[in-house]
């Protein structure tokens, strides 16, 4: 049973003030750099929106997938993109033929055995030889915040071995440190799908 953390909903607001003027370059860019001139790009848990608009402003096709209708309000709103309200454990992604799939922390408050079906499931709405970028916290076991969030930490060998029972090739992997400056490290993997026809 896939348990909803209720954070999103109540105090949706307040974590879109929060994180909606934090740049994202830094991550984004390597991302960014793989993809076509107007790239339909799927980011999936887009919170705020920040992510969207950045990727608008760079002349892509940004569509966003959120859980939180607050968060999807304010997302569409913010960035005047098309925001889908949907949850990635039941979504059928497979009619979305995306250029690239972005999961800037989205995957953090699932267990480690959720995470690679969840990866499955997402990647059927992602192109061959298609990018995806996904980040998850760094550290030892799992954390809360007294928020009601319960964070699942990782390895860089664990994000690997994920990576590896997925029909992709890995491009890179990323360590950055939180524009919140709460000292926390993110660990991310960008990876391309790969071709079953090959060439």
């Amino acid at each position: 049973m896939v348990q909803k953390c209720h954070f999103y909903e109540t105090e949706c607001q307040a974590y879109f003030d929060r994180t909606v003027n934090l740049d994202p370059g830094p991550f984004l860019a390597p991302f960014a750099a793989r993809l076509l001139p107007g790239a339909r790009v799927v980011d999936i848990g887009c919170g705020s929106g920040r992510d969207l608009l950045w990727l608008k402003k760079k002349g892509f096709d940004p569509v966003g997938v959120e859980r939180s209708q607050g968060l999807a309000d304010l997302a569409r709103h913010h960035s005047g993109c098309r925001v889908i309200s949907g949850d990635f454990h039941c979504f059928d992604f497979s009619g979305m033929e995306a250029d690239g799939i972005l999961l800037a922390g989205a995957l953090v408050h699932l267990e480690k055995t959720q995470v690679l079906p969840v990866l499955e499931r997402i990647l059927q709405g992602l192109k061959p030889e298609g990018i995806l970028f996904f980040s998850v916290k760094q550290g030892e076991g799992c954390t809360a915040d007294g928020l009601g969030r319960r964070f699942h930490l990782w390895h860089r060998e664990e994000l690997h071995s994920v990576v590896k029972a997925l029909p992709v090739s890995l491009l890179s992997t990323t360590s950055n440190r939180s524009a919140l400056e709460t000292g926390e490290t993110w660990l991310g993997a960008l990876v391309e799908k790969i071709n079953p026809a090959g060439g």
